[in-house]
């Protein structure tokens, strides 16, 4: 009997160690719960700050204005900007994961020639860039690979192309000048002569038809040094009011059609004004209706019109004749440039320079075989 109490006994302690120690157990899977979520907070806390973290950097990434290109140990690109993007013509998905040298057409390092640092372009133009290198290494100083910050050097060179432009412009628009001084003083003697030739030889001679040629000759040579002497010179204006319709009317009346069947007529309202220097807006609108005139070969219209806004009046000028081609059109306002062979190539040109001595600004527009528009932006006078 004595056995059998001392095992309830025993039992009894057995259980009572097994709650406790099942408390014990309880009690230590509540801590761990709470410690696992704690920790799990604290994860997602960090996951979050992680997450803005690589948002922002990556926000920087996207928001500068050089492009950003970065590879891996393996050469394949890793990150690719926006500025990257629009500069070359790819979308990050495109590139990413690629070699850099079959996209772009290089090795990825700076060439030894600095002059021909080059980036090839989706549509497969060489864009010009000035880059730098860097390696990317990560917290142990294991190299992970390189990045490339990179800028477009297009409209630079583009800007340089037209200084040197520019430089030889002036050069040659100064020996011009000279020229044309030299010129003038004989050209007036040679004129002078045979204007007294013409006098003397009667109508029925028929060297008289000689000497018309002659005056026709100095004429036209006479024309081609103001046009030199006027482009090579300052832009001199006498601002004042003036109506559109009253340049317009000025410019066709100096307009020399000999009998062709060309039509040049104006719709231009009479309170259309502008400021303006008179007589040299009347150059101007007469310089473009004799291109217009000469690109018509046969029968055709010139029409001018003239629209306003708040601040501005732009005259358009529009014929019917044979056009230009993009290379010419490139080339409409440059000087000594021309299509027809007894141009000077500086009609367009001194009209461009007077339209910006006006503050204005003059553009065309034009197809082969479809015609030419010029528009003429000046400032109104209400």
């Amino acid at each position: 009997m004595s056995d059998t109490g001392d095992d309830v006994k025993a039992l009894a302690d057995a259980f009572i160690q097994f709650t406790r120690s099942t408390q014990a157990l309880e009690e230590s899977h509540r801590l761990l719960q709470g410690q696992a979520k704690r920790l799990s907070e604290e994860l997602a806390a960090k996951n979050r700050e992680l997450a803005l973290t690589n948002d922002y950097l990556n926000y920087i990434l996207e928001s500068m204005s050089d492009g950003v290109i970065a590879i891996g140990t393996d050469g394949l690109v890793t990150k690719f900007n926006r500025s990257a993007g629009e500069t070359l013509g790819y979308t990050a998905a495109e590139v990413v994961g690629r070699p850099f040298d079959h996209v772009f057409g290089r090795e990825f390092t700076i060439p030894s020639d600095s002059a021909a640092m080059e980036l090839r372009a989706k549509s497969g133009r060489s864009i010009p860039v000035t880059e730098r290198d860097a390696p990317m290494s990560d917290r142990n100083q294991v190299r992970i690979g390189y990045v490339k910050v990179f800028q477009d050097l297009t409209e630079l060179e583009a800007l340089r192309a037209q200084v040197r432009q520019m430089d030889r412009l002036a050069a040659l628009g100064e020996m011009a000048a000279t020229v044309a001084h030299e010129i003038r003083n004989p050209l007036g003697g040679i004129r002078g002569f045979a204007a007294l030739l013409a006098r003397d030889v009667p109508a029925t001679d028929p060297r008289s038809r000689l000497v018309e040629k002659i005056l026709v000759g100095t004429k036209s040579l006479d024309r081609v040094v103001n046009e030199l002497l006027e482009y090579t010179k300052p832009v001199d204006l006498e601002l004042r009011p003036v109506a559109c319709a009253e340049l317009a009317n000025a410019a066709i009346a100096y307009l020399e059609l000999k009998d062709q069947p060309i039509k040049v007529s104006h719709d231009i309202s009479a309170d259309l004004c502008v400021v303006a220097d008179p007589g040299k807006m009347s150059q101007v609108l007469l310089n473009i209706l004799i291109n217009a005139v000469q690109s018509i070969e046969a029968e055709g219209t010139v029409s001018l019109s003239a629209t306003a806004d708040a601040r501005t009046v732009t005259v358009t000028v529009r014929d019917t004749g044979c056009g230009m081609t993009q290379e010419e059109l490139d080339h409409a306002f440059s000087p000594f440039f021309s299509t027809k062979e007894k141009g000077t190539g500086l009609g367009l040109a001194v009209a461009a320079k007077i339209v910006e001595g006006h503050g204005g600004s003059i553009q065309a527009e034009s197809e082969p075989d479809r015609g030419s528009t010029f528009s003429i932006r000046l400032p109104r006078m209400d």
